[in-house]
């Protein structure tokens, strides 16, 4: 272990060209040594120095400004301006209710949307990076934001650069570094300094934060963290404050908008009449801006946010974390989800089952060679093997740890074999290749697909049959099947180890199987998923009878009809791999290429796509699916680019954020249905009674109070509906915009037109009747204030009868229907609130009326959905 003999300081650094340096230079300069790292105490102080490893994410919004968007919202700037106006005028009592009207709505839009912006900063902090880090010679998987300058870390394929590095050691190392430096083409890196006057895009003896291992592995003393990084100081300068705004909560914002002109064109017209119909202009000045501002829901975008983020921390809760909010809603529209099987439908514990060799090795030798290919950690290799904490791939971390209970070490086994050169596995290859050293000789060992080595191999025909029908037999039997070949390495051959398998006949020594057995609610969870109209297809680079097992296990189709093969795949055209699809259920031997046209291949036919993926291959198709999810153990870019992260890499975390994302998708169709169908009732009750001749039924006053106070509570409670279940009604093909299906228009105009003009008639007709106008009056304004009330029970499920669920199991809907309820009752029957609002105490018959009109309103909605549950029975 190293001693640190002097304090390290940030100007120490700041200005050193590590890139011209050689490794040993750069480990005197920063007081670190390349094997062992610092000491914990040091890195305490060096942290205290130069602070944690962590560029700031553009700050969310802050409180500030968020209370003065609200401002931002027309609707607030004409009751603002009208309460001014009769301020002006000496109207006290109706511009201190129009004012308390703007307080409430800015105070509920402020704490919706300051718990959204806290949501989704929290969310943050579940993806945290994290790296292989060497500190006093131990090898340990901690966060990134721990990282000082002089500590040593470790990449591999598919990681992201941490921090900004000087490199000591590098093998086949490639470095995708577009972010910085705009170049397509993978960096080629190496431990050998450079000119002091390289470019950053020439300096290929460092690695620099947010860049990405494209391929190789690499050792690296980190030099600069933070904002001292290059992309640190990019971050630096281009510091974003812009909230983003979802697609969702954009279309909701334009459909306000012009919903909100057409409105103030309409009211402008109501406004003319009644002054030409000996109103004042006054109170159609009040009168008409009441209208204007209750006719637009605005409480909308605010209910949207609360509902896509309540969701979200669902979500969170069970162990899927959305990165973007829309993809919440997205995750309900989905209808076909792709899935890989290591890990996700399975339990990624995998067992050694067989070693088999075919050569002349012994099972412990076969099983030797086999970890010589793996870059697993083992935290606390002290420890009894069963014990053991590892990080990395699960197929390596299953070998080493069947090794380690036989007694073979990992450590012990690279160290006798002096491993000089290693190429990692990825998909294209096939395998992984270990170049190693014993005593004079050099030889490559290859671990991967035995079928690939087969072919490589001087083995007779009659060999290569038999050993192909039992790497077939334990793959049909659910088993991962992996072979083992060597090769005498020549005197040239130290250099590019993708080559190496192609330069010669190789030796193939034999095979090791791992069974990975299903997860125990996969089942259930994929039967879930097919009930709601999601069709589950496995994508995977595993053996066809490996693919078919599991497909088997999980209760999905895995017929010939249903399998296809890498080859097979191959072979098709667009044209007939799109008649292919409905059928397939199982795609084996998948590489990442073919992952993309797939998802293409759904998507041009219609369907919704959700695909998931864990390695650096997988980002592209992730990233083309419409809903892209990422395993938490996978690799940085695969998280990058994806919509949602599984924690637990459980297929079960799909099909609960799927049911999540149905549930978000039909809470805002409920509530669309629920302000909505509102839009028309002044404009019927107002315009009417002008064309009519009638006195107003309501006043400016009254409107402001039950759309302000009485509609407001239930609306926001929609996001926590939960308890009348999922819409069982699956999305149709190319239906991205799911919200305003024909059901849901259809239960607007139904609802709008026939409450409100129902509403207006029965008032006219009670005035014909004789009945006071002020009774009757306060019975419209009972009756308009508490009839949307009883609606929102109703529309608690848009395709399932009121009384197929528990009325009041939504306790925050139940509350909010309540509270509106006592609100228009004070308003009728509190003797300071009668002289406020021009009420009378209602008779119990009329009490009676009241709610029967809103019986009459839940029956019309009630009506409405039958029809639509009847034309959908006939329509399958």
């Amino acid at each position: 272990m190293r001693k640190n003999n002097r304090s390290l300081l940030p100007a120490d650094i700041q200005k050193r060209q590590f890139w011209a340096m050689t490794a040993s230079e750069t480990s005197r300069v920063l007081d670190t040594d390349a094997k062992t790292g610092i000491s914990e105490s040091e890195a305490k102080r060096r942290m205290r120095a130069f602070g944690a490893n962590v560029i700031e994410d553009a700050k969310g919004i802050s409180g500030v400004l968020i209370l003065l968007n609200q401002f931002r919202s027309p609707l607030i700037l004409i009751l603002a301006l009208a309460g001014a106006v009769t301020i002006a005028i000496a109207h006290y009592r109706d511009a201190f209710f129009i004012l308390l009207a703007v307080a409430v709505n800015v105070i509920l839009g402020f704490y919706q949307e300051y718990k959204a912006e806290q949501a989704l900063a929290e969310l943050k902090t579940y993806l945290r990076p994290r790296v292989r880090l060497m500190r006093e010679g131990h090898e340990a998987d901690r966060e990134a934001a721990m990282l000082v300058p002089g500590d040593v870390i470790r990449l591999s394929q598919g990681d992201r650069a941490p921090a900004d590095g000087r490199i000591v050691f590098a093998n086949d190392l490639q470095m995708d570094e577009a972010i910085l430096t705009g170049e397509s083409l993978p960096a080629i890196k190496t431990a050998n300094p450079v000119a002091v006057r390289a470019v950053l895009g020439d300096q290929r003896s460092m690695i620099f934060a947010g860049t990405l291992v494209s391929q190789g592995v690499a050792t690296v003393i980190v030099c600069r963290t933070d904002l001292s990084t290059e992309l640190g100081k990019i971050a630096a300068l281009v510091s974003k404050s812009r909230r983003e705004e979802t697609p969702l909560q954009g279309a909701i914002r334009r459909f306000s908008l012009k919903l909100g002109f057409f409105i103030c064109l309409f009211t402008s017209g109501v406004f003319l009449i009644g002054i030409f119909s000996g109103y004042s202009w006054l109170e159609m000045f009040l009168t008409s801006v009441a209208i204007a501002v209750s006719a637009v829901p605005e409480g909308l975008p605010v209910a949207m946010t609360v509902i896509l983020a309540t969701g979200v921390q669902r979500m969170a809760r069970r162990k899927g974390v959305v990165r973007k909010l829309v993809a919440a809603e997205a995750l309900g529209s989905a209808t076909v989800i792709l899935t890989d099987k290591t890990g996700t439908l399975t339990t990624a514990n995998m067992e050694v089952s067989r070693i088999l060799p075919f050569g002349k090795m012994t099972e412990e030798v076969l099983l030797g060679s086999a970890i010589l290919n793996t870059t697993v950690l083992v935290e606390n290799p002290d420890d009894p093997a069963a014990k053991w904490r590892m990080s990395g791939r699960a197929i390596e971390a299953a070998l080493v740890r069947s090794a380690g209970t036989r007694g073979i070490f990992v450590g012990d086994v690279k160290q006798e074999a002096a491993v000089t050169g290693f190429l990692p596995f990825n998909a294209a290859n096939k395998f992984s290749v270990s170049l190693i050293r014993r005593g004079q000789a050099n030889d490559f060992v290859f671990f991967g697909a035995p079928d690939l080595f087969i072919r490589h191999s001087s083995l007779e025909k009659k060999a290569r049959v038999g050993i192909l029908r039992s790497i077939d037999r334990f793959a049909r039997s659910g088993e991962l099947v992996l072979g083992i070949a060597t090769r005498t390495a020549g005197a040239h051959e130290k250099g590019d180890l993708s080559k190496s398998l192609a330069s010669g006949r190789v030796t193939f020594e034999g095979i090791v199987t791992l069974r990975d057995p299903v997860r125990p609610g996969v089942r259930d969870a994929i039967r879930r998923v097919e009930q709601a109209g999601i069709k589950t297809l496995i994508l995977t680079g595993d053996h066809r009878g490996t693919a078919v097992a599991v497909a088997k296990d999980v209760g999905l189709p895995a017929k010939r009809e249903n399998v296809l093969d890498f080859s097979e795949l191959q072979g098709l055209s667009e044209a007939e791999l799109k008649r292919r699809l409905p059928q397939v259920r199982v795609i084996s031997r998948v590489s990442p290429s073919d992952k993309m046209r797939i998802v293409q291949a759904f998507q041009q036919a219609g369907e919704v796509v959700a695909m998931t993926g864990d390695g650096v291959n997988d980002a592209p198709s992730i990233q083309q699916a419409d809903v892209g999810i990422a395993m938490g153990s996978g690799s940085d870019v695969a998280r990058d680019v994806a919509d949602l992260v599984l924690l637990d890499d459980n297929f079960e975390t799909i099909a609960a954020a799927v049911q999540e994302g149905r549930q978000i998708r039909d809470n805002i169709r409920k509530v669309l249905v629920y302000l909505l169908s509102g839009v028309m009732d002044e404009l019927f009750l107002i315009g009417g009674s002008l064309a009519a001749g009638i006195a107003l039924p309501l006043n400016a006053l009254q409107i402001l109070w039950v759309n302000f106070f009485s509609d407001s509570f239930p609306a926001v409670a929609f996001a926590f509906e939960r308890g009348a279940g999922v819409s069982p009604l699956p999305v149709k093909k190319g239906g991205k915009d799911a919200l305003f299906d024909p059901l849901t228009r259809f239960l607007v105009l139904f609802i709008g037109i026939s409450s409100s003009a129902s509403l207006f008639f029965l008032y006219w007709i009670l005035l014909l009747a004789g009945f006071s106008p002020e009774i009757v009056r306060t019975f419209i304004f009972a009756s308009f204030g508490t009839y949307s009330l009883f609606l929102a029970f109703s529309v608690r499920s848009l395709e399932q009868s009121l009384f197929s669920y528990h009325l009041f199991s939504n306790r925050p809907l139940a509350y909010g229907v309540g509270i509106g309820v006592v609100l228009t009752a004070a308003a009728v029957y509190l003797p300071p609130l009668q002289s406020l609002f021009g009420t009378v105490p209602l008779p119990l018959p009329w009490v009676i009326g009241v709610l029967g009109v809103g019986a009459a309103n839940v029956a019309f909605i009630e009506i409405g959905k039958w029809i639509f549950r009847i034309k959908y029975k006939l329509s399958r």
